[in-house]
């Protein structure tokens, strides 16, 4: 459902006095802004107007290029306890055509003018979420990576942010596919990694809390979960047992069945040390979980010391 607000500031709209010259009357120039926002499943388009005064042309071309923007993909964000999505449209302007209109103001006495602007949508905008079916919070997944060492913060890092804004259409969705290689090609440093029942160095440690994050946030909106593999041994950035999921390219993946009936979108979020991952689309379901529960324990391991 699409909604329309508008909004408008009084601006003194008097006749000049006396005479005036391109170069040295002071007038204003009024932006007309258009912006869409996405509350409780709905469209709200808004429309407002913000007042630039200007004295000259060169005052004029030096305020236009200062607006100029690029537009900005869509966010969720929450505020008083709801998610907003709200995105920024880039406004672009020529040159020629605002000192025109600006000229032609001052021609007839006027002492404001609206700048002719462009309105440049991003891509994809609220509006095309909105046709693929992402209208409000799913289950937000989340984990603590303090502790990590810089090259394991930055895989993680790197790895978390190439999976932020990721759409993931009706059917099965692969972590492996969605995230690409794991090499030092692709910028990912040598960290620690779980393999089999050792600690070791590796190109990618870190990624695997990824992994597990976006897992928990999978696993909390109610999507079957297809392929989940468990590391071998409970390490802390993995707390509670049970919710963790180990990738090894080729080997070993993460796979969820998307049945909403609509597309997934996934908002990374990082605030100091903690990561999360936020899905986005249509509620069709309520889910509730207990435990986790421990049914086998096996005996650590004895100490060992691992080179550095």
């Amino acid at each position: 459902m699409l909604r329309r607000f508008a909004w408008t500031l009084a601006l003194g709209l008097a006749l000049a006095q006396g005479s005036t010259t391109p170069d040295s009357s002071p007038i204003t120039a009024i932006l007309v802004l258009e912006e869409d926002v996405m509350e409780d499943g709905q469209i709200l388009s808004y429309v407002g107007s913000q007042p630039y005064p200007v004295a000259t042309e060169k005052e004029l071309r030096v305020l236009i290029k200062k607006l100029a923007r690029e537009p900005k993909r869509p966010r969720f964000i929450l505020q008083d306890g709801r998610w907003r999505g709200v995105e920024k449209k880039g406004l672009a302007f020529d040159e020629a055509e605002v000192l025109a209109a600006y000229r032609e103001a001052l021609a007839n006495g006027r002492k404001s003018f609206r700048l002719p602007v462009r309105y440049l949508p991003p891509t994809p905008s609220l509006k095309d979420l909105y046709a693929l079916g992402i209208r409000e919070h799913l289950a937000t997944g989340e984990t603590d990576f303090r502790g990590s060492s810089r090259e394991r913060a930055h895989n993680l890092l790197l790895a978390s942010s190439k999976l932020d804004g990721l759409l993931i259409p009706p059917g099965t969705f692969s972590f492996n596919q969605a995230l690409g290689p794991i090499t030092e090609e692709e910028g990912y440093k040598e960290a620690f990694v779980i393999v089999g029942d050792r600690t070791e160095q590796g190109v990618g440690g870190g990624v695997c809390q990824v992994s597990t994050t976006l897992f928990r946030a999978f696993f909390l909106a109610g999507l079957p979960i297809k392929e989940r593999h468990a590391h071998s041994y409970q390490v802390a950035y993995y707390k509670p047992t049970g919710l963790d999921a180990a990738v090894i390219q080729p080997y070993k993946d993460l796979k969820v069945v998307n049945d909403t009936p609509g597309h997934i979108l996934v908002q990374r979020s990082v605030v100091g040390t903690r990561l999360r991952f936020h899905l986005f689309g249509t509620k069709d379901r309520e889910v509730r979980w207990e435990g986790p529960f421990i049914s086998d324990r096996k005996p650590p391991l004895p100490p060992r010391e691992i080179p550095a």
